[in-house]
């Protein structure tokens, strides 16, 4: 259907003459007419006057077959998370921009734009410039996330990058103002899903927030270690440790039948993290355990994508569906292979367990597939 003939089929469903629109729009009756015969089209500058007065979007104007609009629109924000979400983040960026000049108003490819802007923000591989200019392109889509879009889910997207991105930028006082506007955890849909939920949709809604709270708490075990505000830090390197150590068994404790899924990948940081403190320290035995360790929850990692049916109590029948995303383009076994480089690691070099957990990472190292 062309512009015309939805102008005509519109006009008649209000019960307005052509003499009426003509007069609302501030033209000839001709020029309506002649519209609505297909011999001429409104100019550009006149259809969102002619859609406020017809009460219907430019779309529907246009002819656009949403349902169509909408699968594309889909299509192009898979097809960039699935090289975003395995670190390509650059070629997420050149796919979303192409669809942003098919659909400009697409607040779901403007979404997926402000989150590679802030992934890019964070890499470092790009320049200082390149950062802050990734880092104000965040900035400027949460904004205009904000100001025109409706939809809760995007603009708590939007409100989280907002946050970070002020933080990155030193405005404490904007991030803090943003994250005040989101409901505090008590309010979220996981807690209320959990207690209005009944049967076995309650149950599931159960273990998805045990799932994400249980994500939050053993990942925050590690981020604490802040700055405070008399210059020290909360944790001396040696509690650190303690707290790592507290992390892994939280994970088996959690996981009693060692069926941890997406939870290999922060396994294996954690032991990566551990072995690379007791190298400083010296500890060649600790050293090469947690350096085992963190090879064979790397190597599992990849083996499973992140996937599994878990067995565990708490988590029984639960994650068949979980899905990981990744800065890095190098998978774990790559990652920790490169970690052993490191000049800390020179003391154990030549050992043969040292040399086998090279050789084991090696038949795995390599980039992450891109899914579609």
């Amino acid at each position: 259907m062309n512009i015309g003939a939805t102008i005509r089929k519109v006009r008649r469903s209000r019960e307005m003459t052509q003499e009426d629109l003509a007069e609302f729009l501030n033209v000839s009756v001709s020029a309506v007419s002649q519209w609505e015969s297909e011999k001429t089209t409104p100019d550009i500058s006149m259809i969102p006057a002619i859609c406020s007065l017809l009460n219907i979007s430019s779309d529907e104007l246009l002819g656009i077959d949403l349902n169509k609009k909408k699968e594309k629109i889909e299509e192009i924000s898979k097809e960039a998370n699935s090289y975003s979400s395995r670190g390509y983040h650059q070629e997420a960026r050149d796919i979303l921009q192409k669809g942003l000049k098919e659909f400009p108003d697409s607040y779901e490819l403007l979404r997926s734009l402000m989150y590679v802007a802030s992934f890019q923000q964070g890499d470092h591989q790009y320049s200082k410039e390149e950062r802050e200019e990734f880092l104000e392109e965040a900035i400027k889509l949460g904004h205009r996330i904000l100001d025109g879009c409706t939809d809760d889910s995007f603009r708590h997207g939007a409100i989280q990058i907002l946050c970070f991105s002020y933080a990155d930028k030193g405005d404490i006082d904007k991030a803090v103002e943003l994250a005040h506007k989101m409901s505090d955890i008590s309010c979220s849909s996981d807690v209320l899903l959990s207690i209005v939920q009944k049967g076995t949709k309650g149950y599931r809604s159960n273990q998805s927030l045990m799932f994400n709270l249980f994500q939050s708490l053993e990942n925050n075990m590690v981020t604490m270690n802040i700055r405070l505000d008399s210059g020290e830090l909360a944790y001396t390197q040696e509690e650190m440790a303690t707290l790592r150590d507290k992390q892994i068994a939280l994970f088996h404790l959690m996981f009693e039948n060692n069926d941890f899924g997406f939870f290999h990948t922060h396994i294996c940081d954690t032991h990566t993290n551990q072995a690379t403190y007791y190298a400083k320290t010296g500890n060649q035995e600790k050293t090469l355990e947690h350096l085992r360790k963190a090879a064979e929850h790397a190597i599992e990692f990849i083996r499973c994508g992140g996937k599994t049916e878990h067995t565990s109590l708490v988590f029984r029948g639960f994650g068949k569906d979980t899905s990981f995303s990744t800065n890095n383009t190098d998978n774990d076994a790559a990652r920790l292979y490169n970690t052993m480089k490191s000049e800390a690691f020179n003391f154990i070099r030549t050992d043969p367990e040292f040399k086998r957990i090279e050789d084991n990472l090696c038949e795995y190292a390599g980039k992450w597939s891109i899914k579609k």
